[in-house]
């Protein structure tokens, strides 16, 4: 017979026979609407029922989020396909487990009056664009035989980007779709024109959840755990938009950001990105996988293709 301490922690969902296991998950940047899923885990208590104590801890600027996940024994974090991928074929003992969304959010964006509607309109115009994201526009570029040669192409820091975009001084920037257009418009008092690499072919995904190889050897279990906490908060945060942007106001977002309508536009574009009509949310593919290393590589994006067999493990998530 339980006890009648057992029996209320049963009653509450926690689990009281299993010490609680601490883990940090490494953001690739602030904390906002893009981690909603995680955010709503952590304040639920969903990680809590499952035994875990979980630390999410946004990026400082220019960290390098794969190799500072791989030296931390009890940290998982999340990162773009291409920097995993980049990552492992230089020997950067990480594994990919699951993905946040199905499809990468980069884009252009341009002020309206420069009539950019798509990017065979790119050759003659300068576009700024960060360093991680000149080669996948030179991928989609060359997949949609449009020559790079005539572009202007300036490797750029985010910092002061949109100002130098109003200014004139480029005739697009890169952005990242989930957020920055609807941040430029409440700043500007107008939508940007935004191009979407995945419309014109990059195929890849993106937020994607990785760990060093010897934690998922080691702890299979708490990753699943952990996994099935993040997912349910996931399936509550683009089921009810309007309560987790203000949860995110509440407890989670920078003071410049706490802007209601500003997060729940932005849950909305997400949830088109997290939501995969054919399988359950986060799931990753290995032959969309291996077929978009396989583009990256073609594309400079990586040196060399790593071992599809180390590079994600498909048995921890769903």
């Amino acid at each position: 017979m339980l006890s009648r301490r057992l029996f209320l922690q049963a009653g509450l969902g926690l689990i009281p026979w299993r010490r609680t296991q601490p883990l940090t998950m490494q953001l690739d940047w602030r904390l906002n609407a893009q981690f909603a899923g995680l955010c709503v885990a952590e304040a639920h208590g969903e990680y809590r029922r499952q035994g875990l104590a979980v630390t999410l801890k946004p990026a400082p600027p220019n960290l390098d989020v794969v190799k500072t996940v791989a030296s931390q024994p009890h940290t998982l974090g999340c990162a773009e396909e291409s920097l995993i991928l980049a990552a492992q074929a230089q020997g950067v003992d990480v594994v990919a487990i699951a993905t946040m969304l199905q499809a990468s959010p980069l884009a252009l964006m341009s002020l309206p009056k420069k009539g950019l509607s798509q990017l065979q309109q790119l050759p003659g115009k300068r576009v700024g664009v960060h360093s991680d994201g000149r080669k996948a526009l030179e991928q989609v570029l060359s997949q949609n035989h449009i020559p790079s040669d005539p572009i202007d192409i300036v490797t750029i820091p985010y910092r002061n980007k949109h100002q130098r975009l109003i200014n004139g001084e480029f005739d697009a920037v890169q952005c990242y779709a989930l957020d920055e257009p609807l941040d430029f418009a409440r700043r500007l008092g107008q939508s940007p024109t935004v191009l979407t690499f995945h419309d014109y072919g990059f195929d890849a995904y993106s937020q994607v959840i990785f760990a060093p190889t010897q934690l998922v050897a080691k702890h299979p279990q708490t990753i699943k755990r952990f996994l099935t906490a993040t997912f349910a908060g996931w399936h509550w945060a683009i089921n009810h938009p309007e309560q987790t942007a203000r949860l995110l106001v509440e407890q989670y977002v920078e003071p410049n950001y706490q802007d209601l309508d500003y997060q729940t536009q932005s849950l909305k574009i997400i949830a088109n990105y997290v939501q995969n009509s054919n399988q359950t949310i986060g799931t990753l593919n290995a032959t969309r996988w291996q077929h978009s290393a396989q583009q990256f590589a073609q594309a400079g994006l990586i040196d060399t293709l790593p071992p599809l067999t180390t590079s994600i493990d498909l048995s921890l998530w769903p």
